[in-house]
């Protein structure tokens, strides 16, 4: 066999032993995100926005975070059936994965970018799920800048956005675009759900961009919020439970409401 033969044949061979490791990566990642916050003390601001995402029928509203809260937020809401929107990209293949094994319906696409097409098949999945979930600012960013996803879907399905902001401390944060935040182990995380908002129909585009404009500072000022909270900076007068997961709230809500 010539030399060139062999290198094509190691190659073929070290594309193969990739692959299956992917296969197992996905479910992999999730297990650690399972027990890394297993580990961490988390409380929530905004508990009573849970009874609202839990009493609506069909679709409830679509929960917007930053990117670099996804491993925190994907925890904090796992279990839950709730539809999220994963990009079509290579990277897309192992982030779907790893929320599906989370407990999460990945819808792959981008609503935002997709037009009327995109957002229609997006709100017919979204129909077979209680709830769902949306990265605000994208999967390439810019950081911490909201896109037009949430929006065009709070506008076209007529259900509101639920901002949320998460802090963990201490915590790690990845050399990304948009320094991911790695809880460490025992640490504290607080989750912070604001008030909805709700786009309404018929809305002109300078309409449509304030609405933007409101999301990401809402989600933001929660985000410092919540960082606050974990720094031991909030003040007194504000309430924030401890809880071992959304799950169990929702569930017990979902219970009040029976079909």
């Amino acid at each position: 066999m010539s030399t060139e033969a062999k290198n094509i044949h190691h190659k073929w061979g070290k594309r193969r032993i990739i692959a299956e490791c992917m296969r197992f990566l996905p479910a992999l990642i999730a297990l650690c995100v399972r027990a890394l916050h297993r580990s961490c003390k988390i409380s929530i601001i905004g508990a009573d926005q849970i009874d609202h995402l839990a009493a609506g029928e069909g679709i409830a509203g679509v929960v917007a975070f930053w990117h670099c809260c996804f491993p925190g937020v994907a925890y904090f809401f796992r279990d839950c059936n709730f539809l999220t929107v994963i990009s079509e990209s290579r990277d897309g293949d192992l982030a779907a994965g790893m929320v599906e094994s989370l407990g999460y319906r990945a819808f792959r696409g981008s609503p935002g970018k997709g037009g009327a097409r995109a957002i229609a098949r997006f709100i017919a999945a979204f129909r077979k799920s209680p709830a769902g979930g949306f990265v605000a600012d994208g999967s390439q960013g810019p950081a911490r800048v909201a896109q037009k996803g949430p929006v065009a879907v709070s506008l076209h399905s007529g259900v509101p956005i639920y901002p949320v902001g998460m802090a963990a401390y201490p915590c790690w944060r990845l050399p990304s675009w948009d320094q991911t935040i790695i809880a460490k182990p025992f640490s504290e995380v607080v989750v912070a759900i604001g008030a909805p908002i709700m786009v309404e129909r018929g809305s002109t585009p300078q309409m449509l961009e304030d609405y933007r404009v409101q999301l990401e500072e809402a989600i933001n000022a929660l985000c410092e919020l919540a960082e606050d909270a974990v720094q031991g900076r909030v003040a007194q007068n504000i309430q924030y439970a401890k809880i071992k997961s959304f799950r169990e709230i929702f569930l017990r809500t979902k219970n009040q409401y029976p079909k």
